[in-house]
């Protein structure tokens, strides 16, 4: 994973990362407490998270990878298998 100087990922990186997730830009800014638009700057590069917001999405995208297990013969990737029956 490619970081930044702030120590988090890229901003292509942090798209590809709530794509794989199957997370919405609404679902991450209230996880992290902004607006979706401030989100898609972040991700899109045109603007840096500052202060706490920073700090915060920083722990959420680092909890990502555990939200989106990998995929298995029985369900799409990003999704949890079905429970057994």
């Amino acid at each position: 994973m490619t970081r930044s100087v702030e120590g988090l990922p890229a901003p292509n990186e942090r798209r590809r990362l709530r794509e794989a997730a199957e997370l919405t830009l609404d679902e991450v800014a209230t996880a992290v407490g902004v607006a979706a638009a401030t989100v898609r700057s972040w991700e899109s590069g045109r603007t840096t998270p500052r202060g706490r917001k920073r700090d915060a999405y920083a722990r959420f995208l680092a909890g990502l990878p555990e939200l989106a297990p990998a995929a298995d013969a029985t369900g799409p990737p990003g999704r949890a298998a079905p429970p057994a029956p």
